[in-house]
């Protein structure tokens, strides 16, 4: 079986302005495909890794950056998948409870999959939840997990439905 290619975008925007962002989401939401990282740029310079590297996967370590993954429902041979977050962060503890504290705690409906010092935190939520006010939290959960650091901008890169 031929193995199916995805078109990666990559697309820098402020964090005032997520209306180009929030376009992609919902296309992803129609096709039930493909999915967003959403990687804080710290300092102007510094591009971080979106993918995970072999060691990230065995052993929790993460990238040096905290960066979040929007991956929208879908439907499979399994059945149908809800719609997710995952953040990697390396702050070496929990996140749900600085979170909780913070100006980006958990909406009460959504669902905690998973919160774990080196592998990060997995959330789920209905797939009827405003992608607007999805990426919102997204945003403010990242920034939340990698104070002190000042984030200048965002860059999103959007990996497209898969095609034969």
């Amino acid at each position: 079986m031929a193995r199916k290619l995805r078109r990666i975008e990559r697309v820098e925007f402020d964090g005032d302005d997520y209306t180009p962002i929030v376009a992609h989401m919902t296309r992803l939401v129609d096709a039930g495909d493909g999915w967003i990282n959403l990687v804080p740029k710290i300092a102007d310079d510094y591009e971080a890794p979106t993918s995970l590297g072999f060691l990230t996967l065995l052993g929790g370590g993460a990238s040096g950056v905290t960066m979040c993954t929007w991956i929208p429902a879908s439907h499979d041979h399994r059945g149908r998948s809800q719609a997710s977050i995952g953040i990697t962060h390396v702050t070496r503890r929990r996140a749900v409870p600085e979170l909780h504290t913070s100006a980006a705690p958990i909406p009460e409906n959504w669902l905690v999959e998973q919160d774990h010092p080196r592998r990060g935190l997995v959330v789920r939520f209905p797939g009827d939840e405003p992608n607007e006010q999805v990426l919102v939290w997204a945003l403010r959960a990242v920034a939340t997990l990698s104070a002190p650091r000042a984030i200048r901008r965002w860059r999103a890169d959007i990996h497209n439905p898969a095609t034969p």
